[in-house]
C-alpha cells in the first residue's frame, strides 16, 4: 500500500504539546495582504518594543517556542541569515509566549542575535497563529508579503527576503 499525502509537523502555539498541523496550504507563501502591524511587547530585559520601531525595514517576524522541535531546528539558520542581512535593512524579531527565564536560557544556549519579545498579551492570536513556527515577512511599509507555517529553511528564508529587498 502506498500512502500519498504530506503532513506538516508543527507545534501548538497555545499549548505546550506537539501536534500535527495539516491545514491545507499552510506552507504556501506569497502575498497574504496588508495588516495593521502595530503592537508593543516587552523584550527579555523588560523594555517595551513596538513593531513600528522597525518601520522602513524589512521585518522577519517569527512566532516560536523553546520546546518546539521545528522551531529549534530553524533557529540556527535564522541566526545566520540575520547576520548576513541585518546591515541591509532587514530586522528579525522572535516572539514566544513562554516564561522569560526559559527564553533567556534558550537565547543564551543558541546564541540568538536578534530581539526576542514575550507575548503576554496574545498577539499570536491576533496574528492568527495556530501552529508554530510561523514566520511572516513584512515589507518596508509594514505589509505582510510572505507567510510560512512550519519549518522555514535557510534557502526559503533568504529567497523570501530577497523578494522584498
Amino acid at each position: 500500500m502506498v500512502f500519498y499525502g504530506v503532513l506538516i509537523s508543527g507545534c501548538s502555539y497555545f499549548r505546550n504539546e506537539i501536534g500535527l498541523y495539516t491545514d491545507e496550504g499552510s506552507r504556501e507563501t506569497g502575498s497574504v495582504g496588508d495588516y495593521e502591524n502595530t503592537f508593543t511587547l516587552k523584550d527579555l530585559d523588560g523594555k517595551e518594543v513596538s513593531i513600528s520601531d522597525f518601520q522602513g525595514d524589512v521585518v522577519v517576524l517569527n512566532f516560536w517556542a523553546t520546546w518546539c522541535p521545528p522551531c529549534r531546528e530553524e533557529i540556527p539558520d535564522f541566526i545566520l541569515v540575520y547576520s548576513n542581512y541585518r546591515d541591509k535593512g532587514v530586522q528579525f524579531i522572535g516572539i514566544s509566549n513562554e516564561e522569560v527565564s526559559t527564553i533567556k536560557n534558550f537565547v543564551e544556549e543558541f546564541g540568538i542575535n536578534y530581539p526576542i519579545l514575550v507575548d503576554r498579551s496574545d498577539i499570536g492570536s491576533e496574528w492568527g497563529i495556530r501552529a508554530i513556527p510561523t514566520t511572516f515577512i513584512l515589507d518596508s511599509s509594514g505589509n505582510i508579503v510572505n507567510k510560512n507555517v512550519g519549518l522555514m529553511t535557510k534557502s526559503q528564508l533568504k529567497e523570501a527576503i530577497e523578494d522584498v529587498l
